[in-house]
């Protein structure tokens, strides 16, 4: 009795010990997951940082440059201050100047492209015009050609000593044939 107790312990005793050896191992497959987690995390905020820092650049380039070529365009800068009394211009007002020079290039481009799908529109517009004129023009030549033919036959017929169809031959009245 005692002996199937101690078996029975002993089972208990085993299953207890590979349950926990069995947690132990996901235990250990969760904290490697969790570090590839954190690394793949790290990593995707070091490339947004990274991208980040590189539209700031690109945006400060930008600025810098549209802010240089509208000190280029505008007249002397003290002569214009005294004149027009104009404060400096603000972060915000330099930002609303970008952001309308953009769309200025935008609606430029755009009214570029219209221009030449227009263009392209009226040189089909005139390609098909000049092939269906070239169309009319061989019809017509085509039926005056055929109209000739027939005028030229009515009148052999009418005239004496024309010609005249006999039998698959044309035959003059002088008496020369050849075949049709």
């Amino acid at each position: 009795m005692q002996s199937k107790y101690q078996q029975k312990l002993k089972r208990e005793e085993s299953v207890r010990i590979k349950k926990e050896a069995e947690e132990a191992k996901m235990q250990k497959m969760k904290a490697i997951q969790r570090e590839k987690s954190n690394k793949l995390e790290e990593k995707k905020r070091l490339q947004e940082n990274l991208r980040r820092e590189a539209f700031r650049e690109h945006q400060q380039y930008k600025t810098a440059e549209f802010l240089s070529r509208l000190d280029a365009e505008l007249p002397d800068r003290s002569t214009c201050q005294t004149a027009l009394r104009v404060p400096q211009s603000s972060a915000w007002a330099r930002s609303q100047a970008y952001k309308d020079s953009l769309k200025e290039e935008e609606n430029k481009k755009l009214q570029k492209k219209k221009e030449e799908q227009h263009q392209k529109s009226e040189l089909l517009e005139f390609n098909r015009q000049q092939q269906e004129e070239e169309r009319t023009k061989t019809h017509q030549a085509e039926h005056r050609r055929v109209n000739n033919i027939f005028l030229d036959r009515l009148q052999g017929k009418s005239q004496p000593g024309g010609f005249e169809h006999v039998g698959g031959h044309w035959n003059m009245n002088s008496g020369n044939s050849w075949d049709v």
